[in-house]
């Protein structure tokens, strides 16, 4: 490890541009349609693996060093000493509020609970596009607002049992009204489940909407991708039997500066970004798979994580449907934004490999408005409600 816990030195905090301290390394090999093959059993995921096959022509990756650059701000690791408690069948959890929750991980679930409550800033707001990029190579584009308060960090007070606050907003185009939401997460789903609520601009009206959890989908993503895999994974985990497969190494999505400090039209291309903008490291991660229970009901039946050590970032994701073939390939491609320092995604890529359609979501770049994810001045938590929804969302 060699963890970046400060600004380098060519870092300008008035630009939303993060340099690349790793711009001198060199490609040390790539992996196209000519060689996966040789690569297949011991660096790749069998959702690269699927990508190679579905699109020989055009994916490819790019491999460089293995730089573990991750940090996280020096009061998580000072609050970090021992592992949380798991409580109510894995739903809620019991623990030192900002630490890494679970520094000896033994179990699926630590690691997913080390994913949701990983450090990602305390009082946020931002705004960021999304795009839905068609076979024929045409795009849907779109772009939302939010505003959210995180509790699990060592610079808030938190006496409420909650994960957080959030806000959000669509701000084009206007038509998707279900995406401007409410929603309050709590730290033990069984005994506090989400509260969520939807502002509907056409009767200007706030109403309850306890369905959006598990796979709901909104209209924004199209059918692509569901309510719980924002952010890769958030939410209840009741649905799933959850297996930890173990420690691998694979090559991963890593250090995607490059990818940060170019414009995104320039990285949207048919069926898949532009790979030649992308770094693969060799990453430790750590495999759950989850499995859908035989009384519960989920679109997507089987699911595989791959979840970094250093940071505990999910970086990849498979789903499966009922008879465990592959339906898509999900990437989050991280940085280290060290003036926090924090490690997370630029964006959240999904491949749905039926449809030959992937949406780009959650998009941090160079051309898109700097995310502020330690405001000044906190934001007041009494607007998280129903109306103060309302006047948010116009």
């Amino acid at each position: 490890k060699e963890p970046i816990n400060e600004p380098i030195d060519i870092y300008d905090p008035n630009k939303n541009s993060y340099p690349d301290p790793f711009s001198g390394d060199q490609i040390l090999f790539s992996i196209d349609q000519s060689n996966y093959l040789e690569y297949s059993d011991q660096l790749l995921t069998p959702g690269q693996i699927e990508m190679f096959k579905t699109y020989p022509e055009t994916f490819k990756m790019h491999v460089y060093q293995s730089r573990r650059s991750c940090a996280v701000p020096q009061e998580v690791i000072q609050l970090t000493t021992q592992n949380a408690e798991l409580t109510d069948e894995g739903e809620g959890i019991i623990g030192v509020v900002g630490s890494i929750p679970f520094p000896n991980p033994s179990e699926a679930l630590h690691h997913v609970w080390n994913h949701i409550l990983r450090y990602r800033g305390v009082n946020i707001y931002g705004s960021s596009p999304f795009y839905i990029v068609n076979p024929d190579n045409s795009i849907t584009y779109g772009a939302g607002e939010a505003i959210a308060i995180n509790y699990w960090n060592p610079f808030v007070i938190n006496k409420k049992g909650l994960q957080g606050m959030l806000m959000s907003k669509v701000t084009h185009p206007p038509r998707l009204a279900d995406a401007s939401l409410l929603v309050i997460e709590s730290l033990n789903a069984l005994k506090t489940p989400r509260r969520a609520w939807v502002y509907n601009p056409g009767t200007r009206r706030v109403r309850r909407a306890p369905d959006i959890a598990y796979d709901y989908k909104p209209s924004s993503s199209q059918g692509i991708t569901t309510t719980d895999q924002f952010d890769g994974f958030n939410g209840a985990k009741d649905r799933y039997d959850w297996t930890l497969v173990g420690k691998q190494q694979r090559l991963m999505p890593y250090n995607a500066y490059k990818l940060h400090e170019t414009e995104i039209d320039k990285i949207l291309t048919k069926h898949h970004i532009d790979q030649d903008y992308l770094r693969y490291e060799l990453v430790n991660v750590n495999v759950v798979q989850a499995d859908l229970k035989k009384d519960k009901r989920h679109i997507l039946p089987h699911r595989m994580m791959y979840f970094d050590i250093d940071s505990h970032n999910m970086l990849v994701e498979e789903t499966y449907d009922k008879e465990n073939q592959i339906m898509a390939y999900r990437e989050f491609p991280i940085i280290n934004y060290y003036d926090q320092p924090m490690c997370l995604s630029v964006h959240s890529a999904t491949y749905d490999l039926a449809s030959r359609r992937y949406q780009l979501s959650s998009v941090r770049s160079i051309d898109v408005p700097k995310i502020q994810w330690r405001l000044e001045e906190p934001h007041d938590e009494t607007k998280f409600t129903p109306e103060g929804l309302k006047r948010f969302a116009r």
